[in-house]
């Protein structure tokens, strides 16, 4: 991938969202240059690095990184040159230093709320399911206060700030080309907002950028935007968090945990959920399913929706989840209604559930066995299918095993 030209001084690797990798500025100056964020890994250093190489161009003298999420940092330990972030940044890189990377303390973290499903299933990508060779670095730089850097011909203003994504923002002014990076600062918080605005750190993140004279406005994932542009979208954003806020209130308090909650209103009273499940084929053309823990029948990874939740990253989240592999790409099998929905738990919980089912051969990492749902995992050939399928999961079970490639709607 090659560098795309933003002003005369400013370049850009630009975004892969398959692993979430983010956009990578280089910032070049008369005397140095200055590159905005680390990437994922050391690959995608790499990957930026010989890109720079291909213009021309000398390798950053130092980097600027915008906030401490791994697809920002994760490549600082390949890193050429100086390295500064914020002070906040520099305490929570410190903190996820003493973190373990194998499957299990990734899930354990997700439980706990330390980490997010999205992030682990991102890494397992960029790190072709082998997270141990994970190395979190620190930046050799901490800031509490704005930084000016001369580069020769052009400043870049570093500002620690907080921000709607997150409290440990660095933002990077360039005057000169009137461009503004910003990294993923605008963003909602996945963290501590269940993936939602908190209307007054949008209300001050507006302010702030308000208050600058740009025109290029550069973020971490997605296309460069003017200045107009982005208040547009963020004013728009804020707007909706006022005019709901009551209601959104609500959705917050229920989006990470709805069908617990509900249940505590409604007790074993029927439950209208939407599930997706993933058929895994492997290269002999089997399909992965699992033992069910709780009544021993035999299901592909599977699972309630999320608010706020795409179906395709719900089959993704719930294969991670329950067995332990990174789903990439994914055909639509069917959506499966009607009087076959209903499920009996053994606790006496009754829900009846749309089920969207897709199929994918594209995954990365083994089968876990004997975890919390499930009492093993197993690949079967279509003609050697168990007897015992799982009820809810049977009709798009034996239209895989048909070759249907019709989608079903049913």
């Amino acid at each position: 991938m090659a560098l795309q030209k933003i002003t005369d001084r400013i370049w850009m690797l630009p975004h892969d969202s398959f692993t979430d990798r983010p956009n990578l500025y280089y910032i070049r100056g008369d005397e140095c240059s200055l590159a905005v964020d680390a990437g994922a890994s050391p690959a995608h250093v790499a990957d930026f690095y010989r890109a720079i190489e291909d213009v021309g161009f000398p390798m950053p003298d130092c980097t600027a990184i915008t906030h401490w999420h791994w697809d920002h940092t994760f490549g600082l330990c390949a890193v050429q040159g100086d390295t500064i972030a914020s002070a906040a940044t520099c305490r929570q890189l410190e903190a996820v230093q003493q973190w373990a990377w194998d499957r299990t303390s990734m899930q354990r973290r997700e439980h706990t709320g330390e980490d997010i499903a999205f992030c682990n299933m991102c890494i397992m990508r960029e790190y072709a399911a082998k997270p141990e060779q994970i190395r979190v670095t620190l930046p050799k730089q901490a800031l509490t206060q704005p930084l000016t850097l001369d580069l020769g011909g052009i400043q870049a203003v570093l500002t620690p700030c907080p921000s709607p994504h997150s409290e440990d923002a660095l933002i990077i002014y360039i005057p000169e080309e009137k461009a503004l990076l910003v990294g993923d600062a605008d963003c909602e918080d996945y963290y501590q907002e269940a993936g939602m605005y908190q209307e007054e750190a949008l209300h001050g993140w507006i302010q702030r950028i308000t208050g600058l004279d740009f025109q290029h406005y550069l973020i971490g994932h997605g296309e460069p935007e003017t200045k107009q542009q982005a208040l547009d979208y963020l004013q728009s954003q804020l707007d909706e968090c006022t005019g709901n806020a009551e209601p959104r209130k609500l959705v917050r308090a229920y989006r990470g945990d709805y069908i617990p909650k509900m249940r505590r209103n409604v007790g074993h009273a029927p439950l209208f959920i939407s599930g997706c499940t993933v058929l895994l084929e492997n290269e002999k053309g089997e399909i992965l399913l699992q033992k069910r823990r709780d009544n021993g029948c035999w299901a592909p990874p599977g699972g309630a929706m999320n608010m706020g939740e795409t179906a395709e990253n719900a089959a993704r989240r719930e294969a991670w989840e329950e067995a332990g592999v990174v789903v990439g790409r994914m055909r639509l099998l069917g959506v499966y209604t009607g009087e076959d929905r209903y499920i009996y738990y053994p606790n006496g919980d009754v829900c009846y559930c749309t089920l969207i089912t897709f199929v994918s051969n594209d995954y990365v990492g083994d089968p876990m066995q004997d975890t919390d749902e499930a009492v093993e995992h197993r690949f079967f050939a279509k003609d050697q299918l168990p007897d015992n399928l799982n009820p809810c999961d049977e009709r798009s079970i034996r239209h895989w095993a048909a070759g249907i490639t019709d989608v079903v709607c049913e």
